[in-house]
């Protein structure tokens, strides 16, 4: 297995091999981070893949990229969680193998079963693989974009990394780049940015649950979805009983089991909060192996969730590490995030796996499970609101205009004040805008004040808020909670929780493993009655039914917090981008007193360090000379 870093080019005949050799050395070596343990590449007649690799599993072996007896090449970031059976299924028809790795598994599948292949997968990765009898590069992401894949079509080549970085690093990128007008629209409205933008006008990521073929004979580049989530969403529902009950706690304790398969020790990544005790409680029964915990610890009270982690730890008599939170520059965080993203959990994030990092390669979270199982407080909002409604519109624009100017910012963890003031300006929006906006930064309005006017020209009337409503319509006829699930999967967790967890991780060299996001579980609990995840005060309701008895109470009735940091007030970053950037109106201000500001101001800051660092650290190039196709 290689949590990895993987980049490369297609259809640029005119390199020279050793000025091949320097390029792709250019783009993997700007993502060394992802793969410390050893590095690889493969060139021949305008086709360059590069690799960058962290060993888990046939540490020894498994070198990318690695080519296969048909002639294919491969260059693979990813785990494959049942490559053992696979392996094991291909044997059975005379398929030999040479290594012990997953890796050899996708590309003996591939050679089998073409595309087809990825239905088999049950794992996380992005690959891409050379097949020179069809003459074709074919890139795939897998079903819910645990794994980054970036591209470019340009001059009629493709280049693809797993970061931005690896791509920027390539002289074909260092110049004639723009900013996507929309993007930044995106960002400023919620913090990251919609699939399949990149913050660049020409870069692209290949969107979760897609493959793409790409002809460099013809230069066409086609895209297709081989996974659909909604089918499951609009599928028949499963019956609320102790049967279907059963069937969810065994796949978890599958999808726990086959992410425990490591050579290297296992971490756990363990918050105050269910989901990740629910993972925790299935390894504890299944696992032989030492697997210790660990939790960051905040000096203010309503951000700490250390203690409740310990409890849960020593329920089940699993060693808990409680790690302190340092000061981390927003500065490093931005370049190893890659893409602009206002998530303040970051912070924690990084911290935690820059300490697991020491300790470990692997750990395992409980990432997925509020999507899964609708644990956001925004869910049970999105109830409240349909009530809401029914009061007169006049006396919901006098209850948000008396809220914005007597409720003082108190400035705790996604506080009361701070919700009810975002709920109260939900006035007058559909159901379906209103559940966008609960995490919504800047408005509208306030983006009219903040951008300048020709920036707001150029989107032409792009709406980022419509752009996230429109998945609405793919599952038209399923129930609202529903509805509202498959539009946080195809945003929220693909283009923010994901993003951030991905480039945390693996800025430490640390692969995270996400039980709750295996695809068997996503589809199972897609088919779920709302009233097994959501029902009056009850949330997740049958996760916490199958742990009855193998929590204590008080970890299984506990309220979710949420992994948010406290941040800094200092207006100074803000004012500067402000001052500085030509895309920015120098007059907007932001005014803590008056307003809980710890989204917008934080959004600002990460602006302003991406653009600088972004900008200013580009790779040097000096002293090679390149023809570049």
């Amino acid at each position: 297995m290689h949590l990895c870093g993987i980049a490369g080019f297609v259809g640029t005949k005119n390199y020279h091999t050793h000025e091949a050799s320097a390029l792709l050395k250019l783009m993997s070596d700007s993502l060394v981070h992802r793969g410390p343990d050893g590095s690889g590449q493969w060139y021949d007649s305008g086709v360059g893949l590069a690799h960058r690799r962290l060993s888990i599993i046939d540490i020894d072996g498994g070198a990318q990229p690695m080519i296969g007896s048909r002639g294919c090449v491969i260059t693979f970031n990813g785990e494959i969680y049942n490559y053992q059976e696979l392996k094991a299924e291909l044997e059975s028809i005379g398929i030999v193998f040479q290594t012990k790795s997953d890796t050899e598994v996708v590309l003996k599948l591939y050679e089998k079963f073409g595309p087809d292949c990825l239905s088999r997968l049950v794992g996380m990765f992005a690959l891409a693989i050379w097949d020179p009898a069809a003459k074709q590069l074919f890139l795939a992401r897998d079903r819910l974009g645990k794994k980054p894949l970036y591209y470019a079509v340009r001059h009629g080549c493709l280049y693809f990394a797993s970061e931005l970085k690896g791509l920027l690093a390539h002289p074909n990128f260092q110049k004639g780049l723009d900013i996507d007008p929309r993007a930044l629209s995106d960002y400023l409205s919620f913090g990251y940015i919609l699939t399949p933008k990149s913050f660049y006008r020409n870069i692209h990521r290949l969107p979760a649950a897609h493959f793409a073929l790409f002809a460099p004979d013809t230069g066409e580049l086609r895209t297709r979805e081989y996974w659909r989530l909604e089918d499951f969403f609009l599928a028949p529902r499963l019956p609320n009983n102790a049967s279907t009950r059963t069937a969810f706690g065994d796949l978890l304790d599958d999808a726990v089991r086959l992410r425990l398969r490591a050579d290297v020790p296992v971490a756990m990544s363990l918050s105050g909060g269910i989901d990740s005790a629910a993972v925790l409680e299935s390894v504890a029964r299944q696992s032989t192996k030492d697997v210790t915990s660990y939790s960051v610890g905040f000096d203010e009270p309503s951000f700490d969730e250390s203690e409740q982690a310990r409890e849960t730890a020593n329920f089940l008599d699993i060693p808990f590490e409680k790690l302190n939170n340092t000061d981390i520059s927003k500065s490093d965080l931005v370049w190893h995030s890659d893409t602009p993203i206002a998530d303040t959990s970051i912070v924690p994030t990084y911290a935690l796996y820059a300490a697991i990092g020491k300790r470990s390669k692997v750990a395992l979270s409980g990432d997925g499970g509020d999507e899964l199982l609708a644990g956001y407080e925004t869910y049970r909002a999105d109830a409240y609101y349909r009530h809401y409604r029914c009061v007169p519109q006049f006396l919901q624009k006098i209850a948000s205009r008396a809220a914005n100017r007597w409720l003082r910012p108190s400035y705790n963890k996604v506080s009361f004040d701070y919700k009810l003031r975002q709920f109260l300006a939900a006035t007058g929006l559909s159901p379906e805008h209103a559940h966008i906006w609960w995490r919504t930064i800047f408005s509208a309005n306030e983006k009219r004040r903040l951008l300048k006017p020709e920036l707001i020209e150029m989107c032409d009337g792009y709406d980022p808020t419509k752009a996230a409503a429109s998945y609405f319509a793919k599952v038209n006829g399923a129930s609202f909670l529903d509805q509202t699930q498959f539009v946080d999967f195809k945003t929220w967790l693909q283009d923010d929780i994901l993003v951030k967890v991905d480039r945390m991780s693996m800025a430490n060299s640390v692969e995270v493993r996400c039980p709750l996001l295996d695809h068997r579980l996503v589809e199972f609990c897609a088919r779920l009655p709302s009233r097994a995840k959501l029902s009056g005060m009850r949330k997740k309701i049958i996760l916490r039914d199958v742990l009855n008895g193998r929590l204590p109470e008080s970890v299984i009735q506990r309220r979710k917090s949420g992994f948010n940091a406290p941040t800094s007030r200092d207006l100074s970053k803000s004012k500067s981008l402000l001052r500085t950037n030509r895309r920015f109106r120098s007059d907007y201000a932001l005014d803590p007193a008056q307003e809980d500001v710890t989204f917008k101001l934080f959004s600002l800051d990460i602006l302003h360090d991406w653009f600088k660092k972004f900008d200013q650290s580009r790779p040097s190039l000096k002293g090679t000379t390149f023809n570049n196709g």
